[in-house]
């Protein structure tokens, strides 16, 4: 399960989904969460990654928002949207980007 921390732009909706394909291909779920919080700055690492915890404590992800149609330039990917989706994950992957180079990706394997 990938949570992404996308801000639904062009110049990193594209790069993001392209990079996501390449190293994942298209068969993991992907979400993101900005579309619930909007951009958290500095915060966007902490809060993300609780929110993709308290999911797969869960066994449920929530849609991304507002996500009726995949820009034609973006890979296909298992984009989760509409409704959310149960599914016992056992590792995730949060990759979070703020504004002023603030990023990481952390991945949680649950014990």
């Amino acid at each position: 399960m990938l949570v992404e921390s996308e801000s639904s732009s062009v110049s990193t909706s594209v790069p993001e989904a392209t990079a996501t394909n390449k190293v994942f291909g298209n068969s993991i779920p992907y979400s993101t969460l900005k579309s619930y919080l909007g951009h958290t700055l500095g915060a966007c690492g902490a809060v993300e990654t609780w929110l993709a915890i308290e999911m797969m404590r869960r066994n449920w992800f929530a849609p991304t928002l507002n996500l009726k149609t995949v820009d034609e330039r973006c890979p296909e990917l298992d984009y989760i949207r509409e409704e959310g989706r149960e599914m016992n994950i056992d590792t995730i992957m949060c990759n979070n980007f703020a504004f002023g180079g603030i990023n990481t990706s952390l991945v949680i394997r649950r014990l």
